[in-house]
């Protein structure tokens, strides 16, 4: 299984967003995160780009308007 850690903008501790990442949806403005106890944590953003190797993500935030 490989697990990845999300962050905001940047790697970075201080931007981690969540980690054990299982998998990561894209839907209407969000990313949608699910931890490997099935947890979501939703997004307002896009995704700019996962390493593979180095099991991070990175995630672009949006401020999205009601």
């Amino acid at each position: 299984m490989c697990l990845s850690s999300v962050y905001a903008d940047r790697v970075d501790t201080e931007n981690l967003i969540l980690s054990n990442v299982q998998r990561i949806d894209c839907r209407e403005g969000y990313v949608i995160l699910t931890d490997i106890l099935e947890r979501e944590m939703k997004v307002p953003g896009c995704l700019l780009s996962i390493d593979l190797v180095g099991n991070t993500a990175i995630v672009e935030r949006t401020e999205r308007q009601p």
